[in-house]
Formats: C-alpha cells, structure tokens, sequence
C-alpha cells in the first residue's frame, strides 16, 4: 500500500471522525440551549457563565451555630462591630492590589462562617457577599463573588510555637491575660470591658468563588 492511499485513509478517518464530533456537540447543544449552531451554543454558553459571575452570591452563614458559644467565651463582643470591621479590612485589601483595581464596591451581607479554637488560640471568619468592578489593565467587568475575612486572638502565648507568639496584654498595667471570657485583669483587677473587640488581630483576606 503506497504512502498516498494511506495518507487518503487517515484524511478520510479525520473528517469522519469530525463530522462525528460536530453532530454530536449540535445534538448536544441543541438540547442545552435550543440551538445545533455550535457557535451560537460557545456563545450562550459565555453569557450564561457572564451572568453566574454577575448574579449576587449567598455567603455560607453559621451565625446560629456559634453564635451561643462565642457570647460564652466572650461575652463583652460585640459581634455586629466585628462585622463592621471585618468589612473595613475586606475593602482595604482590595484597594491594597497592585495588578488591578476595584471600583463600585458594594457589601450585601456579611455572616460568621467559622469559630474555632484550641489550647492557645481562637479564630473567627467572616463571609460577606459583595460585587464590585474589576479593572485588569484595560479591560474591566462586574463580578459577584464570597470573600473570608479571619481573625484571630491568642490568649496564651505559652502555647504557640517558637516565633508564633502574638502579646496580648492588659491595657492598664500591660500584664499577659490568659484565657477567655475574663472580665477583669487577674493582676491590677482592671476591668476588661469590650477587650476582645480591641485584642483580636486581623489575619488574612481571602476570595472565594
């Protein structure tokens, strides 16, 4: 068999196997959106995913969940403040970035998404729904996205790592307070009303989908 007809045969097989393709991928979108234009079926199929990014998204909320045990461990807190900050700190990340910019910001809820803690420190997370317009270079575009916001209190320094340790101390006499939920200083019995608020420290922000 010369090189010539086999090359006529994979030249065959090729646009079988082509032909094949393409009714399939028109059976296919026909029946996703109406239409066996594949071209027009790539097209409705970046405008569907155009209007995802843009529609408003629903934060992970777990507010009834720990809400009971964070007024257990800190009873001063005021949540609805940490919220606040937590959207402070969210848009001052996203006026901090260097390879885009943001503009018509716009929060729509913020929730408590996770509380944890162990033997030295607490974290807590919060998840806000907010859209805004990304400027990337010349092009820009409107997208709704999640974003975690954590914070974290170290209350005994004791425990962490070597290099890990975070002071958190009295705003009286300076003395290193350990555990949660303490209503006074232990050394100068100065009351700690509304401590937590002023010793949790800002960890990290992160965009979620």
């Amino acid at each position: 068999m010369s090189a010539l007809i086999i090359l006529l045969i994979i030249l065959i097989l090729i646009i079988v196997i082509f032909a094949y393709v393409k009714i399939k991928l028109s059976k296919l979108f026909e029946a996703w959106f109406g239409s066996s234009s594949i071209t027009e079926g790539l097209k409705m199929m970046k405008q569907q995913r155009e209007a995802l990014e843009t529609e408003p998204k629903t934060p992970y909320g777990m507010d009834s969940l720990f809400m009971p045990q964070i007024a257990r461990d800190f009873p001063n807190m005021n949540v609805e403040e940490m919220k606040k900050l937590a959207e402070e700190k969210l848009i001052d990340y996203l006026h901090s970035q260097k390879d885009k910019t943001y503009s018509e910001i716009n929060l729509h809820k913020t929730v408590i998404n996770q509380y944890s803690k162990n033997s030295s420190t607490c974290k807590l997370v919060f998840q806000t729904a907010l859209g805004f317009k990304e400027h990337i270079k010349d092009a820009s575009h409107f997208k709704e996205v999640r974003m975690n916001t954590e914070f974290i209190y170290i209350y005994d320094n004791s425990k962490l790592k070597a290099g890990e340790a975070i002071s958190l101390n009295c705003p009286n006499c300076g003395a290193p307070i350990k555990g949660i939920g303490h209503k006074t200083c232990p050394y100068c019995h100065t009351g700690l009303i509304d401590l937590a608020t002023k010793t949790w420290k800002f960890q990290r922000v992160s965009m979620l989908s």
